[in-house]
């Protein structure tokens, strides 16, 4: 069954790409209705251009891939953010899309999913749809699954923007079929528990599509006895939807309760432990759990001024585009953010609501750390550079407050644009006297998210630095190290 919360926004995604797209003459439904048919069938109605931008009726996949092809959306934006926001909302996911796909062509996928790399994705989503599919489908010797996680994992967890959402549903779809599972499974906790793969949060979080008992008592045992605060953060992740979708025990579910208890008595105030504290003990209907706060004023202004810089906008205020830039900003769990985000990243209002949060970011008051924090998350997260000369204006100042340096150290992680090599050596050299004269709870993860974002920008010079100076501390030297293994060879010459 599709919620009603699914059809609305789904139909604002259709509207809104319409009414702002490429092509001026499709702001017209009748004109758009006239061109969909591509079959030589008789021409659409206007009407049912009408019903599906209202949430009258639901679009399937054949629809929304019309859509992209006349209003030239890359990269299946509208599927992968659509089928993403869906999976977030537990809405029912379809099981037959994709099921078409010949045996000759599923073949030829599987074969190429075991080689690294060979693999687009646009391929990863047309494979995993075919093989969810096919329940019952097998695979002979059954370690191909093995090659086929171990491939898309760890693409995943270097991909960014759409690549990475195409293949976190992908992974998500192996997680649930009963061939693959228990391999895929067996991939993400290898993964989180290599030392020398400090990569931890997607392959804990991701557990959370799975049945399986032995990925409950994973999360838990996270919860338990976490490895380090990124393990914790992913296991809050991964524990609060498993709630969700009742995949506890009685018992697991009694002892989730006492951790979620003690997490929220001990205090601390670290921005990836306690706001999804704070969430699990919602979901487990904890007492004396603080509210969310949410500044619908802020949201609204965003929002307003992004239509503002549209100029096709419609007038009036866009209901959706404010609750979406809302839950993007303040909601507590960080995957209500993303899918928020994923949401308004796949139309046209991308680009002005980043420009219009940069301006605001810059006029704002930063000792309001968490307008800071999860302003520069969504910048991030909406994809555009807009952001790069904010962030080493941040990262500059060395009487920023730890939480504000935390946010500016991660907002630069997969993100478009650049920094030069001479601009990071600057912000590690602030940094790390920082690190060493003001010491802070979040020091460690700052430098970490400094040597994630030079990862993403391809320094490697400065990565074997940073990797070599035994004053850098052990966690960012190893993801240091591991840049190095899986990202782009290079040359120092060449700038990184």
């Amino acid at each position: 069954m599709i919620g009603r919360r699914a059809r609305r926004r789904q139909a604002w995604l259709l509207r809104t790409n319409r009414i702002l797209g490429r092509r001026d003459e499709f702001r017209s439904a009748r004109s758009f209705a006239r061109a969909f048919r591509a079959d030589g069938k008789s021409a659409l109605s206007p009407s049912q251009i009408t019903r599906w931008e209202k949430g009258e009726s639901f679009a399937d996949g054949t629809v929304l891939h019309r859509y992209e092809a006349l209003l030239q959306v890359p990269g299946r934006m509208l599927t992968v953010a659509n089928e993403a926001a869906r999976r977030f909302l537990n809405d029912e996911q379809p099981t037959t899309e994709g099921g078409d796909l010949p045996d000759a062509a599923l073949h030829e996928l599987l074969d190429r999913a075991c080689v690294p790399g060979a693999m687009a994705g646009t391929d990863w989503r047309d494979l995993t749809r075919a093989v969810a599919a096919r329940p019952d489908l097998l695979l002979h010797p059954p370690r191909l699954w093995v090659a086929i996680a171990e491939n898309l994992l760890g693409e995943l967890v270097i991909a960014e923007q759409t690549e990475w959402l195409v293949r976190q549903e992908a992974m998500s779809r192996l997680l649930e079929h009963r061939a693959s599972a228990p391999h895929a499974l067996d991939i993400c906790t290898g993964m989180a528990d290599d030392r020398a793969t400090p990569v931890c949060i997607e392959p804990i979080s991701l557990l959370d599509n799975s049945v399986l008992p032995s990925a409950s008592r994973y999360v838990l045992a996270q919860l338990r006895d976490p490895d380090g605060v990124r393990a914790l953060h992913g296991a809050l992740l991964a524990a609060v939807a498993k709630v969700r979708r009742g995949h506890f025990t009685v018992t697991e579910t009694a002892e989730l309760r006492h951790l979620a208890t003690a997490l929220l008595a001990e205090g601390h105030d670290h921005p990836l432990v306690t706001p999804m504290a704070v969430e699990l003990g919602h979901v487990l209907r904890l007492r004396d759990t603080p509210e969310p706060v949410v500044d619908n004023r802020v949201s609204a202004h965003l929002a307003l001024t992004a239509q503002a810089r549209s100029a096709a906008a419609e007038p009036g205020v866009d209901e959706v585009l404010a609750e979406l830039v809302g839950e993007a900003m303040f909601r507590q769990n960080p995957d209500a953010r993303l899918y928020a985000t994923a949401l308004i990243t796949a139309t046209p209002y991308r680009e002005p609501l980043a420009t219009a949060v940069t301006d605001w970011l810059a006029a704002e008051d930063l000792r309001d750390e968490l307008l800071v924090e999860r302003g520069l998350g969504l910048l991030n997260k909406l994809g555009a550079p807009t952001h790069r000369v904010l962030v080493r204006a941040l990262l500059l100042d060395p009487a920023l407050s730890a939480r504000n340096r935390h946010a500016a150290a991660w907002a630069s992680t997969h993100s478009p644009g650049w920094l030069d090599e001479g601009v990071w050596r600057a912000i590690v050299a602030t940094q790390t006297a920082l690190f060493r004269n003001r010491p802070s709870p979040l020091d460690d993860d700052i430098l970490r998210g400094l040597v994630y974002s030079i990862g993403t920008d391809a320094h490697r010079c400065l990565l074997r630095e940073m990797h070599a100076d035994t004053r850098v501390p052990a966690q960012a030297r190893a993801l240091a190290a591991w840049w190095l293994r899986v990202g782009p060879a290079g040359d120092c010459r060449a700038g990184g």
